[in-house]
């Protein structure tokens, strides 16, 4: 059975602001900053994972072009069909640094909306501090971070980063 791509984005965004609700519940116990670190400790722990699977993804290479290969590859497993939805396009393909622009349906802009809350406020520890741990299983030279963050900006980017 095919599930359509508005009942996809109707769970992910579900999914996303139920994350969000909570962080912001906890918020107000801990802080912003500490509940954000500890949703980004929760992504950053399956580097474990990410490891020990590495051989069966296919992912060659040690630089920026893997790192976001495997970024790809973690988000189509978890959230099948999202590269597509976020309308994902490169927009810098180097061994040193790519830049994935998403212009598509988010769902964590998508929750951020239904919630009320910037996604600028809510964005960058999760997948800076999220995401790294999971690309440096390939080198530990590698960051991710995020450029621009959508509503102020057309579109968010997504950067993965060879450091010297």
């Amino acid at each position: 059975m095919e599930i359509s791509k508005d009942t996809l984005k109707g769970i992910y965004t579900t999914n996303s602001a139920g994350l969000i609700a909570y962080i912001m519940a906890v918020e107000g116990k801990i802080g912003i900053e500490e509940a954000l670190r500890i949703h980004a400790r929760l992504h950053a722990s399956m580097a474990e994972m990410v490891e020990h699977n590495l051989s069966n993804l296919g992912i060659d290479g040690k630089d920026a072009r893997a790192g976001m290969a495997l970024i790809d590859a973690i988000m189509e497993e978890h959230y099948p069909g999202i590269n597509e939805m976020m309308e994902r396009e490169r927009t810098e393909d180097t061994p040193k640094k790519v830049v994935s622009r998403h212009k598509g349906w988010c769902p964590t802009l998508a929750a951020c909306e239904m919630l009320g809350i910037s996604p600028k406020d809510f964005c960058p520890i999760p997948h800076e501090e999220g995401l790294s741990p999971l690309v440096q299983v390939i080198n530990p030279k590698l960051q991710v971070k995020l450029g621009k963050i959508r509503p102020e900006a057309e579109y968010c980017e997504l950067i993965v980063e060879l450091n010297d």
